[in-house]
């Protein structure tokens, strides 16, 4: 499968240091099968960086190849479970953020205004933000870009599993 980055410059290496945190799956090199979608992120990566020219640097993925230890999630839908993965990488609140153990995730993108939404909903919820009843209703207010699906390597070990195309 081909998967796409996009960037304010050409990627040599991936260099898992220069990933952020707070992010839907937390840090890691994040891809999509979308290439308009690659296109739109090379652009915001320009202004947001005030840097560079959009670049779409083009990888291969065969899930089918991997190491069968490799720590593989993912997720089919935007459901409750893919709500608290997501509010659980974006909280801000704690430090250091959260860390999962998995080396590649795959799932739906949340939408830019996630954070607001997940704010407001620990408000109204309170203690009981984490329960599956209310991560349900969670899961369907951040089903705005559901149909982008993303791919995060996580580890050093999942990038081995890239070929740059």
């Amino acid at each position: 499968m081909r998967l796409y980055h996009g960037s304010y410059c050409r990627i040599k290496e991936i260099d898992l240091t220069k990933s952020r945190d707070y992010k839907d799956f937390g840090r890691g090199f994040y891809l999509t099968p979308d290439f308009g979608r690659a296109v739109n992120m090379a652009n915001r990566s320009v202004m947001l960086n005030q840097t560079g020219t959009p670049e779409v640097n083009p990888f291969l993925f065969y899930k089918s190849s991997c190491p069968s230890d490799l720590r593989i999630k993912e997720f089919k839908t935007n459901n409750w479970e893919w709500a608290e993965f997501v509010m659980r990488n974006r909280d801000k609140t704690i430090s250091p953020p959260y860390v999962h153990n998995f080396d590649i995730v795959i799932g739906p993108v949340a939408d830019s205004s996630v954070d607001q939404e997940i704010e407001a909903y620990k408000k109204e919820f309170g203690c009981d933000y984490l329960l599956e009843r209310n991560l349900k209703i969670l899961a369907r207010r951040l089903r705005y870009h559901g149909s982008y699906i993303q791919y995060c390597f996580c580890t050093p070990r999942a990038i081995e599993n890239l070929i740059k195309d």
